[in-house]
């Protein structure tokens, strides 16, 4: 019992603060410590707990429990608003959940379905060409990144750039895609075209390149802040045991 009492109390001193600090009425002090069990569930479930539905990183995270319980729970509900609204909108969106469950054939008769009735915007396109990588036809992907180039010439997106040079040496074109990671590396945000670009050298025998690239990945990041590392350690730890294994 003490030691619920302390929690209890703990509890209260948690939501008082949480009053403060959200500028919200002082009764509430009051209701929190005369009523501690009862007064802290009313202030969790009509204060609190409404504003963590509306916290995006919380929010994030209760989409990724419910996508783990139900991987195609938004996919469903994504064919259920295209069949009620049959809007442009709603099929991209489909095809967004059709790329992200891995149904890239799905998410290609969507998306040129949007280019056939002359919606061929940078967005549709580039949404086309990933899922065409995707479902592992990097001939048509680098077609559709060439039509996007040609229909927008001032389009720029690192991603889309990536994907090209990706598609290139998936291809067979080694030397055209190490000339797009040349350029890509340097204005690329992340570590990932740098890990490929230097797979890509290793594969053709460039093994002294490849080495020097992966230093600069592991240069980057002892040099970068803690969130930047966080953010690239899956791309770090592959360069790092690429170098122990491979280029030892």
């Amino acid at each position: 019992m003490p030691i619920l009492g302390a929690l209890v109390i703990l509890i209260q001193i948690g939501f008082a603060i949480h009053v403060v600090r959200t500028g919200r009425e002082t009764f509430w002090i009051y209701i929190i410590a005369f009523l501690p069990l009862l007064g802290c569930a009313v202030y969790f479930f009509t204060q609190v707990l409404p504003d963590m539905g509306n916290n995006h990183t919380v929010r994030k995270a209760g989409n990724r429990l419910l996508k783990a319980v139900d991987p195609e729970r938004e996919l469903r509900k994504r064919k259920d608003e295209l069949e009620i609204a049959d809007t442009i909108e709603n099929r991209v969106k489909l095809a967004d959940e059709c790329i992200e469950a891995g149904f890239f054939t799905e998410a290609i008769t969507q998306l040129e379905r949007c280019r056939n009735n002359g919606h061929d915007d940078p967005d549709i396109l580039l949404k086309l060409a990933q899922a065409q990588m995707g479902a592992n036809n990097p001939q048509a992907c680098i077609k559709t990144l060439d039509d996007l180039i040609a229909a927008h010439p001032s389009f720029r997106s690192p991603d889309g750039h990536l994907l090209y040079a990706r598609a290139l040496a998936a291809a067979n074109e080694p030397e055209r895609a190490l000339e797009e990671y040349q350029a890509l590396v340097l204005s690329y945000p992340g570590e990932e075209a740098r890990f490929r670009y230097a797979q890509l050298l290793h594969q053709q025998g460039q093994l002294g390149k490849a080495r020097q690239v992966l230093e600069e990945i592991q240069l980057h990041a002892r040099r970068a802040p803690k969130y930047y590392r966080q953010k690239e350690q899956t791309w770090v730890k592959q360069a790092e045991t690429m170098l122990k294994n491979e280029l030892a």
